[in-house]
């Protein structure tokens, strides 16, 4: 991907921009969940427009391409951020432009503002009845989904004829079920009840609802990704710090030529990681198979690769990387969070096998 000297520019203002705020306001603790100021996070996160960064010119954004969204989710991934920020950044822009722009646009400005807040609702078991336009079924795991003002709900993602994508005001009608994933982040399922939806509550429906939902999982598979590498190249470098400073037998850890080792192949594949995400980063604007074969790479890599790299920084950090006060653990768990979210590491494996190698029908 050619990037002129100026686009390069703005990329690593923008990259330490947000890092600087990231660090700033909302360094890794335990407890931070519990902090009130996670509402001014979100507003000063519109005021740097990360926001607007991934809306059309046309709906008042700022038009950014996949290399700049993907910088903001890499950096709130390497301070361990819990807030919704991947459906805000990259899929609900995504969703809006699909829109109708008298729609949409006031949409924008709030999304833009800081003012609404979106969550991706997965499909899981749901289904719309055309005729009498009742919503039934469960949801797969929505992250934010308790925090969010609208919610972006797949329908019968499975099937071309039955897809549909609808936008709903989150509602106190529909049941919803909490908890808490194993990185702290919350998450909810939503059960709908032969719940009335309006007309035009659906934004897509067959077969470019199948496609845009297509894009959207492919999306959140790519944007969870970038996440996860995030953690994973933080989660290193405090690994290495630790191992500079911790002494055995009158040297420090770091001198060790087997730690050494260990650490030399889990780079290794964080800079294979990287490599991947770059080819994610250009394929969310390329053509379909590109963009489903770049995701399924990168979530195939993540469960392999990612996990066992993390795994070896918790293994030369000694006891103290179990703990739950210590970083590393939590790196890893956000690690096997999005390793199992967008579907599991075995199904992007069988994915990759059918884009790769299509399927001959019998002679």
């Amino acid at each position: 991907m050619r990037r002129s000297e100026q686009t390069r520019a703005e990329d690593t203002l923008l990259r330490d921009t947000s890092r600087r705020f990231l660090e700033d306001t909302y360094a890794w603790d335990e407890g931070r969940s519990r902090r009130a100021d996670r509402a001014d996070h979100w507003r000063f996160a519109a005021e740097l427009g990360w926001f607007a960064l991934g809306l059309p010119e046309r709906l008042g954004g700022l038009e950014g391409d996949g290399n700049q969204l993907l910088s903001i989710l890499e950096e709130a991934g390497r301070v361990l951020h819990d807030a919704p920020l991947l459906a805000n950044v990259l899929l609900a822009p995504k969703a809006l432009s699909a829109m109708n722009e008298a729609v949409a646009i006031p949409l924008a400005e709030k999304l833009a503002a800081g003012e609404i807040r979106f969550a991706y609702v997965p499909d899981g078991s749901v289904h719309l009845s055309r005729s009498t336009m009742r919503l039934e079924g469960r949801s797969g795991v929505a992250l934010g989904a308790a925090e969010a003002t609208h919610w972006l709900v797949a329908v019968g993602s499975r099937s071309v004829d039955g897809a549909s994508l609808l936008l709903l005001p989150a509602n106190d009608a529909v049941r919803r079920t909490d908890f808490r994933l194993i990185d702290g982040r919350s998450a909810s399922t939503l059960h709908f009840e032969d719940l009335a939806i309006p007309d035009d509550a659906a934004l897509a429906r067959g077969e470019t609802a199948f496609r845009l939902l297509e894009d959207l999982n492919d999306r959140a598979v790519i944007g969870g990704c970038a996440e996860a590498f995030g953690a994973l190249e933080g989660g290193l470098g405090l690994t290495v710090d630790y191992l500079k400073q911790r002494t055995q037998f009158g040297a420090p850890l770091s001198s060790f030529q087997a730690v050494q080792h260990k650490m030399a192949e889990s780079f290794c594949e964080i800079e294979q990681m990287r490599s991947l995400l770059l080819w994610g980063a250009v394929a969310l604007d390329a053509s379909p198979d590109e963009r489903a074969q770049a995701a399924s790479a990168l979530k195939v890599f993540l469960g392999r690769e990612g996990l066992t790299a993390a795994s070896r920084c918790i293994q030369v950090s000694g006891g103290i990387g179990l703990t739950e006060d210590y970083r590393i653990g939590h790196v890893y768990k956000r690690l096997q969070t999005v390793a199992a979210l967008f579907g599991s590491t075995e199904a992007h494996i069988a994915r990759l096998g059918d884009l790769f190698i299509p399927s001959t029908p019998p002679a």
